[in-house]
């Protein structure tokens, strides 16, 4: 079975036969793993068909072997990463894993939604992380095989037969809120400077004045889609850290209240996927595994790893991310 959390010495007997892999696990059990073909991240955060679980001993596996028709495995900094695009094929998936906070994982969050021919064929994966914890003490990690990186993004470009095709999708509980529409005068990840009705504020501030429930993201409408923009508070600080970019021009909301079952939300989306069975991979954010104690929580027999970011085409936030192949 694919789709699931897996014991190292199992995961090695993959690789070892061959297997066409996307990983996920904490450092200590990817740095175990011979080389072969696959691809990887750090992060202990999982869902799971029992729950949502923390865990530094196994590892989670999207066994997609017998979904493709031939693959290439790259891997790309800052400088680079704009040929992502170019160097997939013509039918088929780009499967990206950008280390958290970093200047390749910036660049790309802030320029591929103006890449040429971005939105040709599907990207879609996630953001290495560590234990919440350790978060600004050690790296996030990415792995080409048992190469691994912790300035460099992997990516797993994957051809499909030509009677299949990819679909990446998104799910977000979030909506704008009433409030004030919230403007940057940059792209970029906010520097604590926006724009309400004309004047300039500090957003932490702006934020802590009103009361807003720090758990809330920014929330921008693209064309129907409700894209997020989560934020840490540094209070000794004084910023509010976003984890997504914004965009000039565009105006955000904080969202709507989160004082609802995130499962049931949840599960009445994914009810309108007419090809749950047909989905080969799925992630969703830290920022909802925490803020909606998810742990132990089943939501509709869905798992994957529970990142730092998700990554459908761009970086998001808060989203549960998947793709289905039919």
């Amino acid at each position: 079975m694919s789709n699931q959390l897996y014991r190292p010495e199992e995961v090695i007997q993959m690789i070892e036969q061959g297997k066409v892999l996307m990983l996920a696990g904490d450092e200590s059990q990817l740095d175990q793993l011979p080389d072969g073909k696959w691809v990887g991240g750090t992060i202990p955060y999982f869902m799971t068909k029992d729950g949502g679980m923390f865990t530094k001993d196994y590892i989670y596996v999207n066994d997609i072997t017998d979904k493709i028709s031939d693959f290439e495995i790259k891997h790309y900094d800052a400088n680079n990463i704009d040929s992502i695009v170019e160097q997939s094929y013509e039918n088929g998936f780009s499967f990206l894993i950008l280390p958290g906070l970093t200047d390749v994982w910036s660049r790309y969050a802030l320029e591929s939604p103006e890449w040429e021919d971005i939105y040709v064929n599907p990207v879609v994966g996630w953001v290495s992380g560590v234990k919440y914890e350790d978060f600004g003490k050690i790296k996030p990690k990415t792995y080409a095989g048992n190469q691994s990186f912790t300035d460099q993004a992997v990516v797993m470009h994957a051809k499909l037969p030509d009677e299949k095709v990819a679909r990446v999708e998104i799910i977000n509980v979030y909506e704008q809120g009433s409030g004030d529409e919230i403007y940057f005068d940059q792209k970029g990840f906010g520097n604590n400077e926006c724009v309400i009705d004309g004047k300039h504020y500090d957003l932490y501030q702006y934020l802590k004045t009103n009361n807003i429930d720090e758990t809330l993201p920014l929330v921008a409408n693209y064309a129907g889609a409700n894209i997020n923009v989560g934020s840490i508070w540094d209070k000794d600080r004084q910023r509010a850290d976003l984890f997504a970019p914004v965009f000039p021009e565009t105006p955000y909301k904080v969202a709507k209240s989160r004082d609802f079952d995130y499962a049931r939300e949840f599960k009445c989306h994914i009810a309108k996927e007419p090809s749950r069975e047909h989905i080969v991979f799925s992630c969703n954010c830290l920022f909802n595994y925490v803020n909606f104690g998810l742990e132990g929580k089943n939501i509709a027999d869905v798992s994957g790893p529970v990142t730092f970011g998700e990554i459908a085409y761009h970086v998001l936030n808060l989203t549960f991310v998947y793709m289905v192949i039919e």
